[in-house]
């Protein structure tokens, strides 16, 4: 009796636990949907001018530098040798061979999802920015997509593995904030709308949401 009350309360949980994911996912899709048709296409960009009009009183030489130096840890030039460090941390120091693939194929197909939807979309970029360095069409923003992808990886494996809750948490915590960060940066620097890295965040959920998912069914029946 006690052990048939056991699965009732442990099927009860995981039937929430799904209810919160299902449902986070199916928001996240209709939050990128919206900006994607209302802001993106329609042109509704009240969103994006009440930022910037905001944002244009935090300008200083120095927050512009500190913008510049957190902006770099979402470009390529950090998260391509990051992913290929993960990699070879989990290859040849953790010896597992399975989850270094599975970092590499999300790592290299969220980049073609990132490409595919900028090249759909042909969204231009804001005409003022304060780099003047950049490059391709702004929706969705790819750093803010990129870091939340990368650094939400990092905060999945933290919690694959045993450590000190405490440490835990407050690691998820720095990478979430330091992500947001980055995202931010791209928004102050006049490089993207506020709905392009509102947009990439949503998009991230979605997409790396999904595919841990299916790399955890695939591993499910692999083992059979």
């Amino acid at each position: 009796m006690a052990d048939a009350k056991q699965v009732t309360k442990k099927a009860k949980g995981i039937s929430i636990r799904f209810l919160i994911v299902a449902g986070m996912f199916l928001f996240s899709i209709a939050i990128f949907w919206i900006i994607a048709d209302e802001i993106v296409l329609e042109k509704e960009n009240g969103l994006d001018v009440f930022v910037f009009s905001h944002l244009h009183t935090l300008v200083t030489p120095a927050f512009t530098n500190a913008m510049l130096f957190i902006t770099f840890f979402g470009s390529s030039y950090f998260l391509l040798p990051a992913y290929l460090l993960l990699i070879l941390y989990y290859l040849v120091f953790r010896k597992n061979y399975k989850l270094s693939l599975d970092v590499a194929a999300i790592g290299i197909t969220s980049t073609i999802i990132l490409f595919s939807l900028k090249s759909i979309f042909h969204r231009s970029r804001p005409l003022d920015p304060l780099v003047r360095t950049v490059n391709g069409f702004s929706f969705p923003s790819g750093h803010s997509f990129s870091s939340f992808t990368f650094f939400g990886l990092i905060i999945f494996l933290l919690w694959q593995h045993k450590m000190n809750n405490t440490v835990r948490w407050a690691l998820s915590v720095f990478f979430l904030l330091f992500a947001c960060a980055i995202a931010f940066s791209r928004v102050y620097l006049h490089v993207h709308f506020a709905s392009d890295v509102i947009a990439g965040f949503f998009l991230c959920v979605v997409w790396l949401g999904l595919s841990l998912w299916i790399l955890k069914k695939f591993d499910r029946k692999q083992s059979f």
